[in-house]
């Protein structure tokens, strides 16, 4: 049984050497890629859609310090009595020329994101973020459905039955 334990890597181990080898791309770029997330500071990524119009994500995360004030908070990325080294502290969306709403209930407590993509759908997008590490491991996904945040899901990776949360937005419509 050790042996399986020291011969397993987790995704994140997986996602980093290839990325070393080059066969995944990092920057902004399009869909279906995974882009590593800037651990303290920005990322940027751009889905270029087939009629040419954009959508621009910036993912902002920061390092979480001793003034922190919810010291036993449960974090995604976390776990109990041990919070993420980093937490998401912004996801602005531009899609085309209209900013996109994204509370703080949709990103605020997803700590230690480490990888990410952005991926096109009938009517939108999704962004999914990969974050944590071994078994604090989370993937979690925003789905965006004609210029508004419409869901949120977050799953625990090796237990995604078990520990799981979906919310649903529901936004006042601009008048067309």
């Amino acid at each position: 049984m050790n042996f399986l334990r020291s011969a397993c890597l987790t995704l994140r181990q997986i996602l980093a050497v290839v990325a070393c080898f080059g066969l995944i791309v990092t920057g902004a770029a399009g869909s279906d890629e995974l882009h590593a997330v800037t651990a303290e500071g920005h990322t940027e990524l751009t889905l270029v859609r087939p009629s040419g119009s954009a959508v621009r994500v910036v993912l902002s995360q920061t390092k979480l310090g001793d003034s922190y004030p919810y010291k036993d908070a449960l974090l995604w990325g976390g776990d109990v009595g041990e919070l993420p080294r980093t937490v998401l502290i912004s996801i602005q969306v531009k899609d085309g020329d209209e900013i996109i709403f994204v509370p703080l209930s949709a990103y605020g407590d997803l700590g230690d994101v480490k990888w990410v993509s952005l991926d096109r759908t009938a009517k939108g997008y999704v962004l999914h973020l990969h974050g944590g590490d071994t078994a604090a491991s989370y993937d979690a996904a925003l789905t965006f459905d004609r210029g508004y945040l419409v869901s949120r899901t977050v799953a625990l990776r090796e237990f995604r039955e078990q520990r799981w949360e979906k919310t649903s937005y529901s936004f006042p419509k601009r008048s067309q």
